[in-house]
């Protein structure tokens, strides 16, 4: 995924590199087993189905039958029980592709009623893609409530000067990529954040509830982000050495709604704040990946590889808790490339707070015949005691599902992972935080 232009830098308010082979310790990095895994695997069918991003519904009145929502590109959405059991399949409009999805609860209707919602980015037709949540329907709880007539996510880009917007043409794929949604508190209005595939741009989407209960969206800003990053140019193409191409393309984003921070993840250089309050952008990342060794951008002492990807938060009471975001690297494919410190297919964790201190990172393993999971895409995490997950619940994206020998490149199976959060503070005890100090409603 390349991107088509480069960008500027500036703030205005209207995956994957590879190392040289080297030998991969992973003794210092903690193990956790999953617990449970989706089935039927994808595809599940005769559309290209791969998963990618999930995201979590509590229940109003019975925690056990919340739900785990999941974007799984071209075959659309699938829907899941908290034992990984298929509830609904949702097929992807023609020529859809849901890339993240996330909920958002308590979005009022024009007749005064509210209902909690799944918004997914469909990057394939650059929209934004809407399900009403129903409780009382346990087989098909979603319904999409989708404006048909809304426009494009992104109807512009920057010009290859970065001086100027020009038209984004659908067809070219700079279409609605990474998604979160927040509340803004002051208006109770649901917006969604979402990242400009191939490009370093963020917009937020207000969502818009028309007369008829459809739901669509309007830009409320943008921000732009440098392109460049300690002498390394973001938009660089090297196909005949992965060490040396680079994109400036963010993916995953979560919103501390306490804070009112936004944090995002682009994907090769790493992790930036922004004050949804202020709409104030840090002026760098608050955390860097470890780069390339053939690049000026080279961070040998950071724990998160190229390209960093799902992030979320558990959210714990007064503000605590932790933010986590899979350090995906690139282990695998034609051209296996291990990171030198073995943190591909990690999981860095760091304060919620403050300066997000880093506090440990750990991997998954097999758990008999669930397998353990690579290349990690989207990840959600659940400060909630649910039935069998007393601390909460972590779901991971799972981009090699039963192949753990080939790892070619080419998947022949992707799902998600489930993990108690138990087991991950059992494995790191540094992590104090208890589960139950926060609800989503």
């Amino acid at each position: 995924m390349r991107p088509l232009i480069p960008l500027a830098l500036f703030l205005t308010l209207a995956a994957c590199g590879k190392e040289p082979a080297a030998p991969v310790p992973t003794a210092s990095l903690a193990l956790v087993k999953p617990v449970a895994e989706t089935a039927p695997g994808l595809p599940d069918s005769a559309a290209k189905g791969d998963a990618d991003d999930p995201s979590f519904w509590l229940h109003p009145t019975d925690p056990g039958k919340s739900l785990v929502i999941t974007a799984v590109k071209g075959s659309g959405l699938r829907v899941y029980d908290l034992q990984g059991k298929l509830v609904q399949r949702i097929d992807a409009q023609p020529d859809g592709r849901y890339n993240n999805v996330d909920v958002a609860y308590g979005l009022k209707r024009p007749d005064g009623t509210s209902i909690d919602i799944a918004v997914a980015s469909d990057r394939g037709r650059d929209r934004l893609m809407v399900w009403a949540i129903d409780p009382a329907n346990p087989t098909a709880p979603l319904t999409d409530i989708s404006d048909p007539s809304q426009g494009q996510v992104f109807p512009t880009r920057l010009s290859p000067d970065g001086k100027a917007e020009i038209d984004n043409p659908v067809t070219d794929q700079a279409s609605a990529y990474g998604l979160t949604l927040w509340q803004d508190k002051a208006t109770g209005e649901v917006r969604a954040v979402v990242a400009q595939r191939n490009a370093a741009r963020l917009a937020e989407q207000r969502l818009v509830v028309k007369p008829d209960g459809t739901v669509g969206h309007e830009r409320t800003r943008h921000w732009d982000f440098p392109t460049t990053h300690k002498g390394q140019n973001l938009t660089t193409e090297n196909e005949d050495d992965p060490a040396l191409d680079w994109q400036p393309q963010f993916e995953g984003l979560v919103v501390d709604e306490v804070t009112g921070i936004l944090f995002a993840g682009q994907e090769d250089v790493g992790l930036w704040r922004v004050n949804l309050t202020t709409g104030t952008a840090d002026a760098k990342p608050f955390y860097e990946t470890r780069g390339s060794v053939k690049s000026p951008f080279n961070n040998p002492d950071s724990k998160v590889a190229r390209d960093v990807e799902g992030l979320a938060l558990y959210r714990g009471a007064d503000g605590t808790g932790y933010l986590i975001a899979s350090s995906q690297g690139d282990a695998h494919g034609d051209v296996k490339a291990p990171d030198a410190a073995g943190l591909d297919d990690s999981f860095a964790i760091f304060e919620r707070g403050g300066d997000n201190r880093y506090l440990g990172s750990f991997k998954l393993t097999a758990n008999g015949p669930i397998d353990a999971g690579q290349e990690c895409d989207g990840a959600e995490l659940v400060s909630i005691p649910l039935p069998g997950y007393p601390q909460g619940l972590l779901i991971v994206q799972d981009g090699y599902n039963d192949d753990l020998n080939g790892m070619s490149g080419e998947p022949e199976a992707t799902n998600f992972k489930y993990v108690s959060w138990a087991d991950v503070i059992a494995a790191l005890p540094q992590l104090t935080v208890k589960a139950g100090g926060w609800a989503p409603r």
